[in-house]
């Protein structure tokens, strides 16, 4: 009992929370449906009683009576069609904007959580709470006006079949306990398979979206057998999941089909047996057969009300939990804003480690002052991307401190620092879109001038108008028509719209051919002194001119100069370069 109140409690909290997402205009769309529920459901109380009196008692002027009452049965029917076109209208008009502001909520919210969350759950998760939850959501104050008036239909017809009869109440009460009894039953059971079909379903739109998304990877890795293996694995686990819940579902309506069977012969039979009595008059017997799938729908609305009101606790559960941030962590920034930063970077003693007792970075200490260009080299895995990663704010550092222009980055809100840092990785992200959308995501009100002259900087203009449909042309998911060195061109102009003070290249040479790699890097020069920027570099050649090099070997700055320096003091960056000149 307590374990259901705390569900019933839990159901009105989300509910009062959901209901706060409905603008003043979709409140008002939300009671004008609910006022046009009411009505219908008067009508369909009076309509049967009022048919059964005017059938029964027919004069000498039986046709113009049936012809009245024929008459009134159809403008009844076409009240009821226009009531429900404008009803269903409303519902549109609240659907539309209270699940458009939970989705957008959502996906705000979801932009917000730690990195490292992130990584731990995969995207089809995400994605089965954005939309199927949402909708869910949405759908329960529609979902409660239809089970509220209905229930209301129930209860006023048997109030009065109480005063009509009352051994045919208790009959239809009777039922209606033992079929309330097998729905808590039923609600009990599915709850359980509910919540195991929610979590398989993510793992497979998981799997299914990486499929998708590795299609390429899967052909060249000619490993198609083992994903359709695994494809036929996961969906037949989703199917038997599901059939589970069907079988389940079956079992318990076959139970209530045979209750709902009985009570229509019971209801027919004793019905005959008062009529032979004259215990009751034929109207009346009309009235509460015609009146029992009033009753009997009853049923129906408590067992779909449970499952509604499940259904809608699982998924508002799991779209406040990324809400609220509990349960997903979220990025914390300071409130300190800058408009415009410098450029100075400072490291003191930062250390960091993704996971416990594993540092990825051990007391690192350096100063980058405005408009130097700093290179960080050193052999793969070595922390030079983890540098980025903490200098962007993707995560936060175990110990030490980083400052911007001499202030703590915790104290800084997030647009000082992502509105004023460029990350190009290694493998930047191409939305489906055209080329010219691409670009507009960093400034909305770019103009085609600046972005000629972007992608000009970036050596990607002349491959664009060589396109049939230019600017326009849409790229696929994750940019699959471009080359790797023609999307990392584009993350370039991307970053050279967004004009930010500070600049990260994070490998964002290392797929470029020589003759585009050498655009590029004149590009670079032609930004040095402008922009502070920094530079992983996986080919030394790349940043000889740079202002510095700092060289990382097992999470520790362990050489800092410029080439020539460097190349003279440091055996670990001497060996480096020897070996890429040999190769």
């Amino acid at each position: 009992m307590k374990k259901n109140k705390g569900k019933y409690k839990g159901f009105f909290k989300h509910l009062k929370r959901t209901y706060k997402y409905a603008s003043r205009k979709e409140k008002i769309y939300l009671f004008l449906f609910l006022f046009i529920a009411l009505l219908m459901c008067g009508v369909n109380i009076i309509a049967p009683y009022f048919s059964a009196k005017q059938i029964v008692y027919l004069t000498d002027s039986m046709w113009k009576q049936l012809t009245f009452i024929t008459l009134v049965i159809l403008l009844v029917e076409l009240s009821h069609n226009l009531l429900r076109y404008f009803g269903n209208k409303l519902i549109g008009l609240y659907y539309l904007g209270v699940k458009a502001k939970l989705q957008i909520k959502l996906a705000e919210e979801t932009l917000k959580i730690k990195t490292e969350v992130m990584n731990e759950n995969s995207s089809g998760m995400f994605s089965e709470r954005v939309g199927q939850d949402v909708s869910s959501m949405t759908d329960i104050f529609i979902s409660l006006i239809h089970y509220v008036t209905s229930f209301i239909t129930g209860v006023g017809v048997l109030i009065a079949i109480f005063f009509l009869n009352k051994v045919m109440f208790f009959l239809y009460i009777s039922f209606l306990i033992l079929l309330c009894i097998t729905e808590y039953f039923r609600a009990e059971e599915l709850e359980k398979i509910n919540k195991e079909n929610r979590k398989i379903s993510e793992e497979v739109t998981g799997f299914s979206t990486e499929l998708i998304r590795g299609s390429k990877d899967i052909k060249l890795l000619n490993a198609e057998k083992s994903f359709v293996s695994k494809t036929k694995f996961e969906v037949n686990r989703k199917n038997k999941s599901e059939y589970k819940q069907t079988l389940a579902s079956s079992k318990f309506r076959l139970i209530n089909a045979n209750l709902w069977d009985l009570l229509d012969f019971m209801v027919i039979l004793v019905n005959i047996s008062f009529l032979v009595n004259n215990k009751i008059s034929i109207p009346t017997a009309l009235v509460i057969i015609n009146y029992r799938w009033e009753i009997i729908n009853i049923s129906y609305i408590l067992e779909d009300l449970i499952e509604s009101i499940k259904k809608y606790n699982v998924a508002s559960q799991r779209v406040f939990d990324i809400i609220d941030g509990q349960k997903f962590k979220k990025e914390k920034f300071g409130k300190k804003h800058l408009t415009k930063l410098k450029g100075h970077i400072d490291f003191k003693d930062v250390s960091f480690a993704y996971e416990k007792n594993k540092v990825v970075l051990n007391h690192v200490s350096f100063k980058i002052k405005p408009n130097e260009t700093i290179a960080f080299v050193g052999k793969s895995g070595s922390g030079k991307s983890t540098i980025f990663n903490l200098i962007s704010k993707l995560y936060s550092v175990t110990n030490g401190e980083i400052l911007f222009d001499g202030e703590n980055i915790n104290k800084l809100d997030k647009e000082t620092i992502r509105g004023n840092i460029s990350v190009i990785s290694q493998n930047p992200y191409i939305f489906n879109m055209s080329i010219k959308d691409n670009l507009k995501i960093v400034k909305e009100n770019v103009t085609d001038d600046e972005i000629i002259s972007a992608c000009k900087m970036a050596s990607l203009h002349d491959f664009i108008v060589s396109l049939k449909d230019g600017y326009e042309t849409i790229v696929g998911e994750s940019g699959v028509i471009l080359s790797g060195g023609q999307r990392q061109r584009l993350a370039i102009a991307r970053a050279l719209i967004q004009n930010t003070e500070i600049i990260l290249f994070d490998e964002a040479t290392s797929a470029l051919d020589n003759e585009t790699q050498n655009k590029i890097s004149q590009a670079i020069n032609n930004m040095q002194g402008v922009y502070t920027i920094l530079i992983i570099a996986h080919r030394l050649s790349t940043v000889i001119n740079a202002d510095k090099i700092f060289l990382v070997d097992d999470g520790e700055i362990v050489g800092i100069g410029t080439h020539e320096e460097l190349l003279n003091n440091n055996e670990t960056y001497k060996k480096l370069y020897e070996l890429e000149i040999n190769k």
